[in-house]
């Protein structure tokens, strides 16, 4: 594996798509840091991290030629390996699901951030930057961030960061592929549906308006987009940018 490892940058995903502009690289580069002064999570905000405790590191994936509309389904495995690593190594000591799009989530405590980028070409994906930033082993959190864990937290266990890593590039290379995808579009967003947070469970949300509102998660589109029923029984469908959870 191409990994590339620095003490401090400003943005792992943005050192690997300046490295990417300058030259071909190998599929599964990856660019892991100790500390990230701009690191990026959904909707522009920002992820916050103790220097040297967790793993924030970026993966560039060649999916030439993958369809744009099967997007969704990179970001799904994305979620999938990164909580199937994490579920095998603590085990019973908590319960992983993903809250969608992609964070990871164990009970109500948030333990991983993804945000995947896809580069498009005439409707096709041409790479991916994957960003991650797991929480390995930090113990406290700022007041800004009370629903925040660690995979130390959870076990009480010192961790190696390296190690997991590996593990989430072996579980990435296994599935990160045009032809796995095309392949397993359906049974992919199954599995994903299996592991989602509060499917099926009354939730307060808020909209891009600042409504706020009672509903319940019943569904992800073939698009990405989060379908909700409301009090009303009517279903909606969102964006990314369109509703969050309170």
């Amino acid at each position: 594996m191409n990994i590339i490892k620095l003490n401090a940058i400003d943005s792992t995903s943005l050192f690997l798509k300046d490295l990417s502009k300058k030259g071909s690289l190998e599929n599964f580069t990856t660019v892991v840091a100790d500390a990230q002064f701009k690191g990026k999570g959904q909707m522009n905000t920002q992820w916050h991290s103790a220097d040297g405790k967790n793993l924030l590191f970026t993966v560039y994936v060649v999916l030439t030629g993958l369809s744009i509309g099967l997007a969704p389904c990179v970001s799904f495995l994305a979620a999938l390996k990164t909580r199937a690593v994490l579920d095998e190594i603590l085990g019973t000591k908590t319960k992983i699901q993903i809250k969608w799009p992609n964070d990871i989530m164990s009970y109500n405590q948030k333990i991983a951030g993804i945000l995947v980028e896809n580069k498009i070409k005439k409707d096709t994906i041409s790479e991916t930057f994957i960003g991650i930033g797991l929480n390995v082993n930090q113990l406290e959190f700022p007041d800004f961030l009370p629903n925040a864990t660690s995979m130390s937290a959870i076990s009480g266990v010192d961790y190696n960061r390296d190690t997991i890593l590996k593990q989430i590039l072996n579980e990435f290379k296994k599935v990160l592929t045009v032809d796995y995808i095309v392949d397993n579009k359906e049974l992919i967003k199954k599995e994903y549906l299996s592991y989602l947070f509060k499917l099926n469970i009354p939730s307060m949300f808020k909209d891009k308006q600042g409504n706020v509102f009672m509903a319940k998660v019943i569904n992800v589109s073939d698009e990405g987009l989060l379908i909700v029923e409301k009090e009303d029984e009517v279903q909606y469908s969102y964006a990314v940018k369109e509703i969050s959870f309170l």
